[in-house]
């Protein structure tokens, strides 16, 4: 575990957690009508509108949003112990409600039901970025998210992300190549592509990073999130969580929040105040 982003951090209130947690569902739902899309397919001008995707209802939250709740529930019951297998096991009875769930997150599910293993030998997804924020805006486990929570500048927030990539780099012996998108969406030398999409995890994580580098206001930051193409629920999601905690009053910050189906605002509040909890135990 990192240490804590620095002593001149700003101590966040549960208003802080609960407005990153709504910041991210406005993310997903203005991401979900457009996942899949090139750049030149998304249309900038209907993306407030939230227009429906197939049967969808319109203003629908994915998946995304539904793990981040699941993840901040379990945070809170399990006092911060995080036990896995426990953590699957409450996955796979929540699953067959979301929807969107990606392939990786299902294939997890059907291996630890069949085998219960809890780690799979290959692949990459971007499931453990979507899940992260919880962990950071109680714990220095997720550094974007922990610094955000401080109240850091975004420079700093998207610094301590590649840092952590770094390190992970390292930890499992990556190859260093392997980072050079991150490390490019870092410096402002990240160019979009607008060739096929794609749903690749380090692909969204560059898209995160390159739209808080350039980040001007929180609804601007959360529509080029989803201009960018390719994941973009999930990428907007992470931006919304990362900058949406950063204030209090987030809903005046998003046009289109009263078109968002959001989850039911009791269990938000609940996830929110749980997490500071466990925030202010942990200290």
């Amino acid at each position: 575990m990192s240490d804590r982003p620095s002593p001149d951090g700003v101590a966040p209130t549960p208003q802080h957690i609960r407005a990153g947690i709504v910041a991210y569902a406005a993310g997903d739902a203005l991401g979900v009508p457009w996942e899949g899309s090139t750049p030149d397919e998304v249309r900038w001008e209907a993306l407030e509108a939230l227009p429906a995707r197939g049967d969808w209802p319109r203003g629908a939250t994915s998946d995304d949003t539904a793990q981040l709740l699941l993840v901040a529930e379990y945070l809170v019951e399990a006092n911060g112990q995080v036990d896995e297998r426990a953590f699957l096991g409450r996955l796979a009875k929540a699953l067959p409600g979301m929807r969107g769930a990606g392939p990786t997150t299902k294939a997890a599910v059907r291996r630890f039901l069949a085998t219960g293993e809890l780690h799979a030998t290959d692949g990459s997804s971007i499931g453990a970025a979507m899940r992260a924020p919880p962990f950071g805006w109680t714990t220095p486990v997720a550094e974007m998210a922990a610094w955000a929570i401080e109240q850091h500048p975004v420079d700093a927030v998207v610094a301590a992300g590649l840092r952590e990539a770094e390190d992970a780099a390292r930890q499992y012996t990556l190859d260093p190549a392997t980072l050079q998108p991150l490390r490019r969406a870092a410096s402002g030398d990240w160019p979009p592509t607008t060739a096929k999409p794609t749903l690749d995890a380090l692909a969204t994580v560059a898209s995160v990073l390159h739209v808080l580098r350039e980040a001007n206001g929180l609804a601007t930051a959360l529509k080029r999130a989803v201009a960018l193409g390719g994941d973009t629920d999930t990428t907007a999601a992470i931006v919304g969580g990362i900058l949406g905690c950063q204030l209090e009053d987030v809903e005046s910050q998003i046009p289109w929040i009263s078109r968002v189906g959001m989850p039911d605002a009791r269990l938000i509040e609940a996830a929110a105040a749980g997490l500071y909890e466990l925030r202010r135990s942990s200290q």
